[in-house]
């Protein structure tokens, strides 16, 4: 943990701004994308985390989308037990990753072009309801959490900000991780490496945002 924890402190020195204090949740704005960082948990989450690494190698395992409007502060994702669903920003906090000085492994991104944001969300809204994608396939009737984001923000011109990208199911050296293969087998299905889809490291490595940390 103290190892994986420095290099998360080291890789925000990076990003666009950070704030902290009390006053963290004025910081935030609607349409905000919300990354979570992995560090121990279920061995399905420790296989997403072995197969994709964001930014400056920060294992990113979870995006969501962030509502704030006059219900307050919301986060719209889609999880294995909810499918796609809304949630307090308590309830999404209380269940996220934290370090051992009590600060959530949570990194933030904001668009850089402003004018689609509330097309976007409104757009993510439209997906309530939809069960989740444990197949990870490229279709709209099940949605996992980086397809939610995907197929949710388009551009004034109707192009995804988050287009597709080849998916990836192995390690560091290109090998396909022993899980994913035992996870396809058991669906009767090979496993989907390079077919088009998306995850939450490609879209935490867009030039389309800012990444930053309130905490």
């Amino acid at each position: 943990m103290k190892t994986i924890f420095y290099i998360f402190v080291i890789s925000l020195s990076s990003l666009a701004f950070a704030q902290s204090g009390n006053d963290w949740r004025t910081k935030l704005r609607h349409g905000d994308l919300i990354f979570n960082i992995h560090t121990q948990g279920t061995a399905f989450g420790n296989a997403i985390a072995n197969a994709t690494k964001g930014t400056d190698d920060v294992s990113i395992t979870h995006v969501s989308i962030l509502i704030s409007d006059s219900l307050g502060m919301r986060v719209i994702e889609a999880t294995g037990k909810h499918g796609v669903w809304i949630c307090p920003l308590d309830s999404f906090l209380a269940k996220a990753e934290y370090s051992k000085d009590g600060k959530p492994l949570l990194l933030f991104g904001r668009l850089k072009d402003k004018s689609c944001i509330n097309a976007s969300v409104n757009r993510a809204l439209t997906y309530i309801g939809r069960p989740y994608d444990w197949l990870f396939s490229d279709t709209e009737t099940e949605i996992y959490c980086s397809e939610l984001v995907h197929y949710s923000f388009l551009d004034v011109e109707g192009n995804y900000i988050f287009p597709q990208q080849p998916m990836s199911f192995h390690d560091a050296t290109g090998k396909i991780l022993p899980y994913w293969i035992d996870y396809y087998a058991r669906k009767g299905l090979t496993v989907p490496e390079g077919a088009p889809g998306t995850n939450p490291k490609g879209i935490s490595k867009s030039d389309k945002i800012e990444l930053f940390t309130v905490f």
